[in-house]
């Protein structure tokens, strides 16, 4: 057996009385890469924030290399050799690669002034040691690269501070096909230098490409630790959840496109997409389909009022609207759940009931206060009708999972009473269970004669679930689908 690059024993931690994670025993050995899943709430998250210093455990022993780790901050963990790869990227565009790397530690100086010559130096020794010096260079502007070499650069930075332990948390998140494939040949080549890495992903797929082993966790304990060569895809995600059905049929009616289109868009351009045009019929799931940078974000934008439209026009059930705001957006109907639903679409330190309501706070008001039972009334509805997992109305939006973090955002639209609703990667960084109860209450809501567009990173999803689907590149739509179309060919069309 290998040496045990992390030993994790009997861990606990509870937060104002509720217990977080039980007893959960968690190991890695020296140079592998192993997978940390589970649903969202299972307690990932809590766990790498133990090892990564950031939180205190109510109990449990933490071994680094056979040596006790004591540490309590994360600079300690970066001491027992720990560092770890956020999923959101903390570079600064305007500045260089080797600025960004060294960014916090600025080490080579001549005298009070930085050496630059040193850091570039220094950048490129890191990016040769993962293979990428002669793609990325240290004195490459950021905002000029890629998603997929941000992500790398984001690693270098890591490396810098000499880690035997790496983390990364949703890596493969925001790339391509392309990007992935080379941050996996990166993973490799760190792997092949005996450094262990803990792989945490919802691309359960990935782990069967890339991991060793992997540790499942649910509902705050450990459910096994296997090699991945022992087990299958299905394997894990009926143990991830085991009320997770292994199929699930929508039953999708067909869509009756003689009458009126409830949403018809005309031409519309602005400073990201050119020329666009589509049409959404009552019932309907409309899916868009294009990599990063397609412009299907800016997209629905633009049909919310976010994003200026120069020329085109709208037509809302036959009618034509100018939408120049999100106000207006919302006065006609149509709502958003954005891309980033964290820094977009909640305001964390409110209450659940808080964000349900929020966007429909004047319709609530009676003499100038708000309706309390009326409120109340409608938030218990979504948080059953949802299966929102929380203490009540009144937890704040901070301290839910990811998943439910989610649901709290279609809550919120779904409250306005829309009839058209915009998704922006809906089921993004959410788990399997999670995805499911999400895409379900998409199906609920346009059975009712209501419309969506739907977008996602996931192609399989498009795929199965949209009715029609329009694909996007560089800002302007290239084809429209009706019939059903299966993932891969969507991944062909898209590139």
């Amino acid at each position: 057996m290998r040496e045990q690059a992390i030993s994790a024993s009997k861990i606990n931690i509870s937060f104002d009385g509720v217990q977080i994670l039980h007893d959960v025993d968690f190991h890695v050995q020296k140079g592998e890469v192993h997978a940390l899943v589970g649903t969202n709430g299972a307690g990932k998250s809590t766990l790498m924030k133990i090892i990564n210093g950031v939180y205190k455990k109510n109990s449990g022993r933490i071994s680094v290399f056979d040596q006790p780790a004591d540490y309590e901050t994360p600079e300690g963990a970066l001491h027992a050799g720990i560092a770890m790869v956020f999923q959101d990227l903390s570079l600064i565009p305007s500045l260089t690669v080797a600025e960004n790397i060294f960014l916090q530690t600025n080490p080579y100086r001549k005298g009070p002034l930085i050496d630059d010559r040193q850091n570039r130096k220094k950048a490129e020794e890191l990016l040769s040691l993962i293979g990428v010096d002669t793609e990325i260079h240290p004195y490459d502007i950021v905002e000029n690269l890629s998603v997929g070499k941000q992500q790398i650069i984001e690693i270098a930075k890591a490396l810098s501070h000499n880690p035997r332990v790496l983390i990364l948390d949703e890596p493969t998140a925001s790339l391509s096909s392309t990007e992935i494939d080379k941050l996996f040949d990166v993973i490799d080549t760190l792997k092949k230098k005996e450094i262990s890495i803990i792989y945490i992903t919802h691309y359960l797929q990935d782990i069967f490409k890339i991991c060793d082993s992997l540790t499942l966790l649910r509902d705050g304990r450990t459910v096994f630790r296997k090699e991945t060569d022992q087990i299958d895809l299905q394997f894990l995600v009926d143990s991830m959840a085991e009320t997770v059905s292994k199929t699930f049929s929508w039953n999708r009616s067909s869509v009756d496109h003689d009458g009126c289109p409830l949403l018809e868009v005309k031409n519309i351009s602005t400073s990201h997409i050119s020329d666009i045009s589509l049409k959404i019929y009552p019932g309907e799931v409309v899916g868009v389909a294009g990599l990063l940078g397609s412009g299907r974000s800016e997209l629905l934008q633009a049909l919310f009022g976010i994003d200026h439209i120069g020329k085109g026009e709208i037509f809302i059930n036959g009618v034509a609207v100018r939408i120049d705001s999100s106000k207006k957006a919302i006065d006609q109907g149509i709502t958003l759940v954005p891309e980033n639903r964290r820094e977009q679409g909640l305001l964390l330190d409110f209450t659940v009931s808080d964000n349900v309501v929020l966007s429909i706070v004047n319709r609530l008001k009676k003499f100038l206060v708000i309706d309390k039972y009326k409120s109340n009334k409608i938030v218990d509805h979504y948080i059953k009708s949802l299966n929102v997992k929380t203490t009540g109305p009144g937890q704040l939006v901070r301290y839910l999972s990811g998943g439910n973090q989610q649901k709290i955002v279609v809550a919120k639209c779904l409250a306005s009473d829309s009839q058209i609703l915009l998704l922006d990667d809906p089921t993004f960084g959410v788990d399997i269970h999670a995805k499911q109860e999400i895409m379900k209450i998409i199906h609920d809501y346009a059975a009712k004669g209501n419309g969506v567009l739907f977008v996602s990173s996931e192609f399989n999803e498009i795929a199965n679930f949209c009715d029609s689907i329009y694909i996007m590149k560089r800002g302007s739509i290239t084809e429209f689908l009706s019939q059903k179309v299966n993932e891969d060919d969507l991944l062909y069309k898209v590139q």
